[in-house]
């Protein structure tokens, strides 16, 4: 077997080969809506920013990294994705680093990078543009820092450190306020490292706890804001889902957590030199994916998806490679019954965890086919001036449309305005062509057929297969099979015309 560092070396080149090879038949694709509002948040100028990412309920670190980084390379699908490959990539390197550090051998280190880099929820963020995977790498560097605490037995209190870990909790929360439930996670999780005194496990839970406080009360209004209109996101995240299935698969828990638990208890493996990295990783990987499945299954507060839980995979990670450490230190078992214990958790990952080899075969590790570059084309060149389009962009918040249409969505920005940000991004619209967005729940379909009949001829823009099937139906109930011209772009977002004259 390779020594340490070469262990870590190799490691590493494994887990960054994996998502540098998926990631190449990504970065050069269309952005898809979400995406479009991270080009269209630092489409203007660097005072703009933050009000823009606050509009998509974002924190505005992310997308200030992101700005400086395509004023470097430029403005184009592909920058802006390299940014979260790099974070990806980043995230490996620190896993390694992690392994090394703490003497793991190559198989240990190995599951540790691959089950992180292989992973199919996190291949998808390290292929979009969107804070996800910045968000990943910070959380992990939050996490190494408290590895750095839980080594010094030092009954000095270690301000220092404690300065770090708060520095990186608040890049977290400006990262992305989904962050909040991992840091909290992490500071509740010194409680249970048994190396040092109760009192100083405490006083640490409690600087930490106050100091996440502190930074949320900085952004308390945006924040309240959201949970205000918490309700838009049990359109699409509902209690029902909220199984005891979806919590054992909805991140990869199975393979990571209950496979090497299992072979843990069986072999009665307890107190470790390494117990501290492994509590801490079973509070993150746990603990947020726990209290999101509580209040989703609850109603109260629905964010049980995938992409709010991705602050965990690390730790996912982390807990296997240093669980089955553990059992090979206490346990004595050969070396060469290690890597086939290996290979069967990563034949369990690949079979119930991650379907990412049959996703990379499909070229599906992504399904967001949205063809707003077609479509903003399209009305570019045709188009004539002035001329009105239409947009149901299937956003949560064009449910309010237009009778809030202008309501105040930010300080200055208006409900309407904010709904338009798809044709103002990356895939502008002629200044000379109006925007005008609409409710593209059902509700709103009578309210988009009486303004389709108030204009002579106009432009719709439909997001979604059902959407577009319904709206088209509608169409030919109110103009004819020949009224309209569907311009059929490929994907889910199709275009329609229509003229009276």
């Amino acid at each position: 077997m390779p020594n340490r560092l070469n262990a870590s070396v190799l490691s590493s080149m494994i887990g960054i080969a994996v998502v540098t090879a998926i990631s190449v038949a990504y970065t050069g694709m269309p952005l898809w809506i979400d995406e479009l509002h991270t080009s269209w948040s630092i489409f203007g100028d660097w005072g703009s920013v933050a009000e823009r990412a606050s509009a998509g309920n974002q924190s505005p670190f992310y997308f200030y990294l992101l700005k400086a980084f395509v004023g470097i390379f430029g403005h184009s699908e592909t920058t802006l994705r390299l940014f979260s490959v790099g974070c990806s990539c980043g995230a490996v390197l620190l896993l390694s680093w992690l392994c090394q550090r703490h003497k793991l051998p190559f198989w240990a280190a190995a599951i540790t990078t691959l089950t992180f880099a292989a992973g199919h929820l996190q291949l998808l963020f390290a292929v979009e543009a969107r804070s996800y995977s910045l968000l990943t790498l910070l959380v992990l560097c939050l996490f190494c820092v408290q590895t750095l605490r839980n080594n010094r037995i030092d009954q000095n209190f270690p301000w220092k450190l404690e300065g770090l870990w708060l520095f990186i909790a608040a890049l977290c929360v400006y990262t992305h306020y989904i962050a909040i439930p991992a840091v909290a996670s992490l500071a509740i999780s010194v409680l249970f490292i048994s190396e040092h005194e109760f009192k100083m496990r405490r006083n640490l839970c409690i600087v930490r706890l106050c100091g996440l406080g502190l930074i949320a009360c900085t952004q308390f209004s945006t924040l309240q804001n959201i949970y205000h209109h918490r309700n838009q996101w049990a359109i699409f995240i509902h209690a029902e889902k909220a199984t005891v299935d979806s919590l054992l698969t909805t991140l990869p828990v199975l393979s990571t957590i209950l496979l090497p638990g299992l072979f843990c208890l069986v072999k009665q493996v307890r107190k470790t030199e390494h117990q501290a990295i492994v509590r801490s990783a079973l509070v993150l990987a746990i603990l947020p994916l726990g209290m999101a499945w509580l209040t989703t299954r609850l109603d109260w507060l629905n964010w049980f998806y995938p992409r709010y839980l991705v602050a965990s995979l690390p730790a996912l990670s982390i807990f296997c490679g240093f669980s089955l450490h553990a059992l090979w230190r206490q346990a004595k078992l050969p070396e060469s019954v290690m890597i086939l214990l290996t290979l069967l958790h990563l034949i369990a990952f690949f079979s119930f965890d991650s379907d990412v080899i049959s996703k990379t075969t499909n070229q599906q590790v992504t399904l967001k086919q949205e063809r707003w570059d077609l479509v903003v084309q399209t009305l570019n060149s045709t188009a004539t001036a002035p001329g009105t389009v239409l947009l149901t962009g299937g956003l949560v918040e064009d449910r309010r449309l237009p009778l809030q249409a202008d309501a105040p969505h930010t300080a200055n920005m208006t409900t309407s305005e904010y709904c338009g940000f798809p044709l103002k991004g990356m895939y502008a619209l002629s200044e000379s062509l109006t925007i005008e967005p609409m409710n593209s729940s059902d509700d709103g379909f009578e309210q988009l057929l009486a303004r389709i009949s108030e204009l002579p001829e106009g432009w719709l823009i439909a997001r979604g297969k059902r959407r577009n099937a319904a709206i088209q139906a509608l169409l030919e109930q109110r103009l004819g099979e020949n009224g309209f011209q569907d311009h059929e772009i490929p994907g889910r977002v199709n275009l329609y015309f229509w003229s009276d004259k």
